[in-house]
């Protein structure tokens, strides 16, 4: 019960993101990437990443409902982009303004994580 609701609460999250992404392409870009639309950010890429997550939170839903490949389906791409972000931290540092850090560590690497994770124990549970 406890993974089923962690996937279910988990495609929430991204499928909000997808949203939010889709509605509200400027005002996501200054919150999130502190960049202004349209001078250094394109609204087009804004709405492609915006389907990859809003893929990503149907699949993690369906992977509550139903089995873990959807699961597994629905963490590829949260589990990449995390991987991208700390290839950023090793190769960079992390970023220097604690909200920034707090919202890379939690919101995309820990996120990231955590979707592997769960499928990964759907799998355990013999959903296929």
């Amino acid at each position: 019960m406890g993974v089923r609701l962690g996937l279910a609460v988990l495609g929430l999250f991204h499928l909000v993101n997808g949203f939010a992404m889709l509605l509200w392409p400027s005002a996501w870009a200054a919150q999130v990437v502190h960049l202004a639309v349209p001078d250094y950010l394109n609204l087009h890429f804004v709405v492609d990443i915006a389907m990859a997550f809003l893929a990503s939170g149907a699949g993690l839903m369906l992977g509550a409902r139903g089995g873990a490949r959807w699961a597994a389906a629905g963490a590829t791409w949260p589990a990449l982009h995390a991987l991208v972000h700390v290839r950023d931290w090793i190769v960079m540092g992390p970023p220097m303004a604690t909200g920034d850090a707090w919202r890379d560590g939690v919101g995309v690497i820990l996120v990231g994580a955590l979707g592997v994770t769960l499928a990964w124990l759907r799998t355990r549970q013999g959903a296929v």
